[in-house]
């Protein structure tokens, strides 16, 4: 795996011109907006920058070299993950370490505390993307695993605007208490509910390691 976490590093090192105005960017547009987008928007830029490593490996077979090596498609697989959780995360760190130094910046009070359980509601959001694409990625190749990505979130938001409906209709005429348990919920406290994304969310990330294993155990190049 180590090779492959070399390969993968001297992809991202082609980029660094792109990382550094996306970067620019981010601190331009958290300055003038709220710092929180730093936190949301620099580590998504780097996980995407990591996920387009699985294109560069493809193109001209590529892929097909890389099996010829002493590398199975598990051990490929997994790398992804790992390279992948590493730069969302060294990412995370840069961008909350940034935000910290524009709001003493711009002067605004803030509880050291409260805005890091608040950032870190973000990192089970990346791990939850990472679960999503690297699958497709494999699976379909870059471009239609992002078609079929979109695909899935559209008929995700259509269950979530049909499951509300159902929600309305039922509190209106079954008498159950929906805004009770959404103000029981905002009741509890932020690293509790923190907890159970990070819980919830890496079961998710296990299943769909061993899905992508399987899906490059089954290529053949």
């Amino acid at each position: 795996m180590r090779g492959l976490l070399i390969k993968d590093i001297r992809l991202l090192g082609q980029q660094k011109k792109l990382l550094i105005m996306y970067g620019a960017m981010a601190v331009i547009l958290g300055y003038s907006m709220d710092s929180t987008f730093l936190v949301s928007y620099f580590p998504m830029i780097g996980l995407f920058l990591v996920l387009s490593t699985i294109a560069n490996d493809n193109f001209d077979n590529g892929m097909a070299f890389l099996m010829t090596l002493p590398i199975s498609g598990k051990l490929y697989a997994a790398e992804k993950y790992v390279i992948s959780i590493l730069v969302t995360i060294g990412t995370w760190i840069c961008a909350v370490a940034l935000q910290f130094v524009m709001l003493n910046i711009k002067h605004e009070e803030f509880a050291v505390a409260n805005q890091l359980v608040q950032d870190l509601m973000f990192v089970p959001l990346f791990f939850l993307i990472i679960g999503l694409m690297i699958p497709m990625d494999l699976k379909f190749g870059t471009e239609k695993g992002r078609l079929v990505l979109f695909a899935i979130f559209g008929i995700f938001m259509v269950l979530v605007l049909g499951g509300k409906a159902v929600v309305e209709f039922l509190s209106k005429n079954a008498g159950l208490d929906v805004q009770g348990l959404l103000d029981s919920i905002k009741a509890m406290p932020g690293g509790m509910v923190c907890a159970v994304l990070f819980g919830v969310v890496i079961l998710l990330l296990i299943v769909s390691i061993v899905l992508s294993i399987r899906i490059m155990q089954k290529k053949e190049y």
